[in-house]
């Protein structure tokens, strides 16, 4: 056998996928990549769910800018104090939003019965950096306050997100451990973050 095993329903899917004969996301502009991912998450993804909570909130960002957030949470109330998962979307830094990881969010919330809030940080090209970490880490601190916003009262963080959320999640992780929050970061899960060395070709500034 030459070719790695893959399951017959993901084989069905990325065989879908390569029939739609659409170019690679990386070769598209930032605009139109960003919307492949959100049709491709109606056609990849479960519904959101029933949820007791699906709210959308803001919050002032770091650069006067605005950062809008999602609340999830299996619970219409918590009267005790509990952890807070901050969720960091992927997709590069450059797609990605609340709505393409909205059934993640909704089933983690679901399963692990914790409030989950989706950050929708700066994206790139248009933002550079330091924008998305800068929201990541503000959101994180903004959700330690157990702001009167969300409802609920924080007594610890669970950072978590994939791909370029999980490089997020462990960025964010280390600037609160540099300067604590209000409540502690009890726990992390990056999701397939990217870890690698910074100083290949591909990490230096663009001209």
């Amino acid at each position: 056998m030459t070719e790695p095993f893959v399951r017959p329903d993901v084989r069905a899917f990325l065989d879908y996928v390569a029939a739609q004969g659409r170019p690679p996301l990386h070769e598209l502009e930032a605009h139109a990549a960003r919307e492949i991912m959100r049709i491709t998450r109606q056609l990849a993804d479960a519904d959101t769910g029933d949820l007791a909570v699906r709210r959308d909130l803001t919050m002032p960002g770091p650069d006067g800018n605005t950062i809008p957030l999602r609340l999830f949470d299996a619970r219409a109330e918590r009267p005790l104090p509990g952890p807070v998962m901050v969720f960091f979307h992927g997709g590069g830094f450059v797609l990605g939003d609340l709505d393409t990881h909205e059934p993640v969010c909704a089933e983690i919330a679901r399963v692990l019965d914790l409030p989950v809030v989706s950050v929708d940080y700066r994206l790139a090209p248009e933002a550079r950096f330091p924008a998305a970490p800068d929201d990541c880490e503000a959101a994180a601190r903004w959700v330690a306050t157990s702001p009167e916003a969300l409802g609920r009262k924080a007594s610890s963080l669970v950072l978590a997100g994939d791909s370029a959320g999980g490089t997020l999640t462990l960025v964010t992780a280390m600037a609160l451990r540099d300067e604590g929050a209000q409540v502690p970061v009890i726990a992390m899960w990056p999701i397939y973050p990217s870890l690698g060395r910074a100083d290949t070709a591909s990490f230096r500034p663009a001209e």
